[in-house]
């Protein structure tokens, strides 16, 4: 039988009856007093796209299996022939096949190869305050262990330090920090990729890196959406702030600078305003000029400096 979860602990809703699909109860009544989803969103609307506590937690999707039959049900068991592919001074007998003595180094790269100690890397750690606020623990794990660790989107449109003057980046405290942690740490293994956006791109960031740091970090082009269906991965509750935002090219959700929001802001009403990116997609419509125009953009970034790239299959192509 399937059955769906009455609660929703990321979004801290629960339903008094057996829940549909749709998150309504199977019976819903006119003098329920609440607590679903689909009532809650009546009265917070969009802010449902986020879950509580935004900005202090990181958030993972439930495990499904209670709904249904689905991959979480398979469980495979190993079986142990021998040892193949050993290096040199290594035999297949047990006292020498031990973990201690597995190496999973590897590299990526056709022409400038970068290694790696342990074949994994972060997800983009962009511009929310939790990323901000651990990153030093994520670049310096990152660095030690030897991995890829990903800065990501809008880090330097953020940051109220940063100083940008007609596409040009004179000063970028917040990305310099994450940029130097990890190199600070570094020792040939991983890397520091940062991810740029279209914001990004119009705030001249691959400029600046190239200019302050060379081919030391790797730049990455986004091209579409991986993580999320949104752009709006920040939440601010300083209305000073989200005009700053808007100002510096933003999106912001609702307008800071209208006065209704304004005033609906001064009395609670608006507690939060979101910031949202634009984002660079394909089209197929125009799949030649968008693949013209991001094959320019891969040769302008070469002739400034750029060395490396490496591809992402979904949604971005990293350079």
């Amino acid at each position: 039988m399937i059955q769906w979860p009455k609660s929703n602990d990321a979004l801290g809703t629960v339903n008094r009856g057996n829940p549909c699909e749709s998150t309504l109860c199977t019976l819903c009544r006119a003098d329920c007093a609440g607590k679903c989803e689909t009532w809650l969103s009546s009265l917070r609307g969009r802010k449902m796209l986020y879950p509580r506590d935004f900005g202090s937690v990181t958030a993972g999707s439930a495990n499904t299996t209670a709904i249904g039959v689905n991959y979480n049900s398979l469980r495979i068991d190993g079986y142990v022939y021998g040892a193949n592919a050993l290096p040199k001074g290594l035999s297949n007998s047990e006292d020498e096949c031990v973990f201690p003595n597995v190496s999973l180094e590897g590299e990526f790269g056709t022409k400038i190869k970068t290694k790696f100690k342990v074949p994994i890397m972060t997800g983009a750690l962009g511009s929310t305050f939790i990323a901000a606020k651990y990153w030093e623990s994520f670049a310096i794990g990152a660095a030690l262990v030897g991995y890829p660790i990903v800065v990501g989107e809008n880090v330097v449109g953020v940051d109220r330090s940063s100083e940008i003057k007609n596409g040009k980046i004179s000063k970028a405290p917040e990305l310099d920090r994450r940029i130097e942690t990890f190199l600070r740490y570094y020792d040939g293994y991983g890397a520091i990729i940062v991810q740029m956006n279209v914001e990004d791109t119009r705030n001249g960031v691959a400029e600046y890196i190239i200019e302050k740091y060379g081919d030391k970090v790797i730049l990455e082009l986004k091209w579409g959406q991986g993580a999320k269906v949104i752009g709006g991965e920040i939440q601010v509750t300083s209305l000073d702030y989200a005009i700053f935002l808007k100002k510096r090219g933003y999106v912001v959700d609702p307008d800071p600078e209208n006065p209704q929001v304004q005033e609906a802001f001064k009395h609670g009403a608006v507690k939060s305003i979101a910031r949202h990116s634009r984002l660079g997609y394909t089209s197929l419509s125009s799949r030649d000029k968008v693949k013209t125009n991001f094959m320019n953009a891969v040769k302008y970034l070469r002739k400034i400096g750029y060395k490396r790239r490496r591809s992402l299959p979904i949604a971005a192509s990293r350079l």
